[in-house]
């Protein structure tokens, strides 16, 4: 899962070039693994489903960081709109690395080129340079893509998870001092205690309203949200 977070520039912009990159590398990279990883399947099925189907799953994280880097407002209509264009940079990129990687090495066993060029997702998210890719080499695998919670993943890295909003600003720590009476902290969520350091904010009811936590998001937002990743 690739932090989106990670490709926000110091001025709020997203950096879709090396975001493209990223995903080519990710999909070598889990090849790559997978082919070390294929002889290690204790039972002979498994074995040969994974030299069949080689399926990966190239996906993201770190959105509700991302897009409060970038000051827009989770569920809005512009958020809506760059996510879409980042999820087509990724679909694209991952067909098109898989298509170099078949090139290489071969198509999956299993490939039918009929079936997958026939598909609404094909149709809607391949450029014409990575439908003549494909047309000559095929593809590598089955399955490029997935967007899990990424819930230890994320929380190592101290972002959001998934395609999450932020779930509160902050939450209450509560301590028992050695006087022997509960004391109670505020502990912020790291992309908020970040932006309140940088411009000197000691409430968070003064943060900007792009600052939407999972509670207050509205959910005809949240299923925006989910429906243009699913594309």
């Amino acid at each position: 899962s690739l932090n989106l977070s990670a490709f926000v520039s110091e001025d709020g912009k997203f950096l879709f070039g090396d975001f493209e990159e990223a995903v080519y590398e990710s999909v070598e990279a889990m090849n790559d693994i997978l082919d070390e990883g294929l002889e290690l399947h204790p039972l002979q099925e498994q074995r040969e489903s994974v030299r069949d189907w080689r399926q990966i799953g190239v996906g993201i994280m770190g959105l509700a960081d991302m897009l409060i880097k970038m000051s827009i407002r989770y569920g809005s209509e512009e958020s809506i709109e760059i996510c879409d264009r980042i999820g087509g940079i990724m679909a694209d990129a991952a067909i098109f690395a898989s298509s170099k990687q078949a090139m290489k090495h071969g198509a999956y066993p299993k490939f039918y080129y009929d079936a997958i060029v026939g598909s609404e997702f094909y149709i809607s998210n391949v450029s014409s340079a990575t439908t003549a890719m494909v047309g000559l080499y095929g593809l590598r695998n089955s399955q490029l893509l997935t967007i899990a919670p990424t819930g230890t993943l994320s929380t190592m890295l101290g972002i959001s998870g998934g395609i999450e909003p932020i779930f509160a600003n902050y939450y209450t720590r509560t301590t028992q001092s050695l006087d022997g009476y509960d004391v109670e902290h505020k502990v912020y969520t790291p992309i908020v205690k970040e932006y309140m350091e940088k411009h000197g904010i000691t409430d968070d009811k003064d943060l900007p309203d792009y600052f939407i936590t999972a509670r207050d998001l509205n959910y005809g937002e949240r299923i925006d949200m989910q429906a243009v990743w699913q594309n």
